[in-house]
């Protein structure tokens, strides 16, 4: 609750890729989701109903497809861009990321960061960036990637734990985000994953 008595929603979209029968299987990422979703429950006040969780076990109903993870993203921001304002968005991501050649021919690193969803179809640094444009202003947008390549997952924005907010943005867009960054030694070729999917 804000100092106007004005509850803020708080939204979650968990994400947990294993891989499961690929030659990059790994192993604890639904964990980590299910362990993650139990402490923003727990913690930080999140209501079951306000968290999307999206794994590749066998028997998950919807599984973190690239076009799948867009759009519960895509279905999170519409609830803040709804909402009253000042609400708290949160995603995590467990599983593999990459490099990939920039589509961008004047990017200063020539390469995108990506997380690759379970079907290969990967989400990249520019795509997060678009996200988080679209957020209403006073909204917090909390992103912890547990993944090879997290630290530039949202273009032009700088890594860091706690909050930043950038100088050179406009007052309309100005919105909170908050980025931790985990990453692990071992990650696929970046031209293992060279798919590409639609923009949010």
């Amino acid at each position: 609750m804000d100092q106007q008595g004005v509850v803020k929603r708080r939204l979650a979209v968990l994400v947990g890729c294993n891989y499961p029968n690929t030659r990059n299987e790994l192993h604890g990422c639904v964990n980590d989701v299910l362990a993650m979703k139990e402490t923003l429950s727990t913690r930080f006040g999140f209501k079951q109903d306000d968290m999307e969780v999206l794994t590749d076990e066998p028997e998950s109903k919807v599984k973190p497809t690239g076009a799948n993870i867009k759009a519960a993203l895509r279905r999170m921001v519409e609830k803040a861009q709804n909402g009253s304002g000042g609400d708290v968005l949160f995603f995590h991501y467990s599983g593999h990321g990459t490099r990939i050649p920039s589509v961008k021919p004047a990017h200063p690193f020539r390469q995108d960061e990506a997380i690759v969803p379970c079907d290969f179809n990967l989400i990249t640094d520019v795509d997060f960036r678009e996200l988080v444009n679209q957020l209403p202003k006073g909204t917090s947008f909390t992103m912890i990637s547990d993944s090879c390549h997290s630290g530039g997952l949202i273009d032009k924005e700088k890594e860091q734990i706690g909050p930043f907010s950038s100088s050179n943005r406009s007052p309309a867009m100005e919105t909170t985000t908050n980025i931790a960054c985990l990453a692990i030694q071992g990650s696929p070729r970046p031209l293992e994953f060279s798919h590409r999917n639609l923009n949010f």
